[in-house]
């Protein structure tokens, strides 16, 4: 059990993260784990540049599973892109 002091100063700590974090605060008050952007972004990247990289491969190469690979990837990357910043 917590004295009265304890209390008074973990609800001053909670308020203090609440104005200067809100996302950290509510992904604490819920339980969940706060989102990764550079995790996230730098998968992004690394998709990006293979999509890009078969497209260019499947125009290169006789080989049309290639470039259908690479329109399908880049169709992936620019859907993903308009979704992330639709939020």
């Amino acid at each position: 059990m917590l004295s009265h002091h304890d209390r008074t100063e973990l609800e001053k700590i909670e308020r203090s993260l609440e104005l200067s974090d809100p996302d950290l605060a509510a992904a604490l008050r819920d339980g969940r784990r706060p989102k990764s952007r550079a995790l996230r972004s730098a998968l992004l990247i690394v998709f990006d540049i293979t999509a890009v990289t078969l497209l260019v491969l499947g125009l290169v190469l006789p080989d049309p599973g290639v470039t259908l690979c690479g329109i399908l990837a880049l169709t992936a990357t620019v859907w993903t892109h308009v979704a992330r910043h639709r939020l």
